[in-house]
């Protein structure tokens, strides 16, 4: 089967790519359901991605900033979500906002978003040649001009050492920063990002997974912080893919980004074996900012596509 270009992914990063397009494309995903962990990696493996787990958290600050840019202030024009505020001004966290639907809900990417774009036949492996580029599945293969690969970091690894683009002795590095939990006393806000956590959004990450909508709220006594400090992170890719990694997700990261091969950055190292391969993800950021991580992810899309 020849398609004229192709998303490998069904999160975030491939609902802002094929959006943000005229072009018609064809999107691969699998739909295991399945949550992928390793080290600070932390991914939900099925249509939707991640969007299936994070709040919907947007930094209105660095948004207002990004706004300026004429390629990310067209793609909001688009109207496919609302910025809502979640805080009150009273809070001291007034610029926390979020992502909604159009029926205020916290926006999670959906199968129906798609419409019948979407291949549920996850790829395994990657062919490059002169003439084509090869997507091969367990029980079918797939050929196509162009690739944009907007699968998670981890799925992303996974499937460069499947298709033999890196080795096991390979190293895979990246910045990452800290996800804690403290009480609304004596905060630093100069060196630490905060977002308020009511307690009953708290049992309902906990027991439900994730919020559905947020209602606008005041102070609040448990804060979510982020450090603005990152660290710098190295490993061998087949440890990375041994996925052996038993945290959770509340205290496990804020967000990979700076993803490197070799201390080569992930989209240039990409770019060496194909250059009709991209690749959108939070590890192809160049810099780490703590806390919400969508305003950074749509400006990188909008700026590179």
């Amino acid at each position: 089967m020849k398609i004229k270009e192709a998303i490998i992914g069904s999160g975030i990063s491939s609902f802002i790519y094929q959006k943000n397009s005229l072009k018609k494309f064809k999107i691969f995903s699998s739909n295991n359901y399945k949550v992928l962990k390793s080290h600070n990696f932390y991914e939900l493996d099925a249509i939707g991605g991640n969007s299936n787990i994070w709040g919907g958290y947007i930094n209105n600050t660095r948004h207002k900033k990004f706004l300026k840019n004429v390629k990310y202030k067209k793609f909001f024009k688009k109207n496919l979500f609302s910025v809502n505020k979640v805080f009150s001004e009273q809070s001291g966290f007034s610029k926390t906002y979020y992502l909604a639907d159009k029926d205020n809900n916290v926006f999670r990417v959906k199968k129906e978003m798609f419409g019948n774009k979407i291949i549920e036949n996850p790829v395994e492996k990657i062919i490059i040649s002169k003439e084509k580029l090869s997507l091969i599945s367990k029980n079918k293969s797939f050929k196509t001009d162009k690739i944009a690969l907007c699968v998670g970091n981890l799925n992303l690894i996974k499937l460069m050492h499947n298709s033999d683009w890196i080795k096991d002795e390979d190293i895979v590095s990246f910045d990452d920063g800290k996800c804690l939990y403290s009480l609304n006393l004596l905060i630093d806000k100069k060196n630490n990002h905060y977002i308020p956590m009511p307690l009953i959004k708290i049992l309902e990450k906990v027991i439900f997974r994730k919020s559905l909508n947020y209602s606008k709220t005041g102070q609040n006594l448990i804060l979510q912080k982020f450090p603005k400090t990152s660290k710098n992170y190295s490993i061998t890719c087949s440890s990375l893919l041994k996925m052996n990694n038993k945290k959770i997700r509340f205290f496990l990261s804020n967000h990979i980004a700076n993803l490197r091969i070799n201390n080569i950055p992930v989209r240039k190292f990409i770019n060496q074996k194909s250059n009709r391969i991209s690749v959108f993800c939070s590890g192809a950021i160049k810099k780490y900012v703590a806390g919400p991580v969508i305003q950074d992810l749509i400006f990188d899309i909008t700026s590179n596509q």
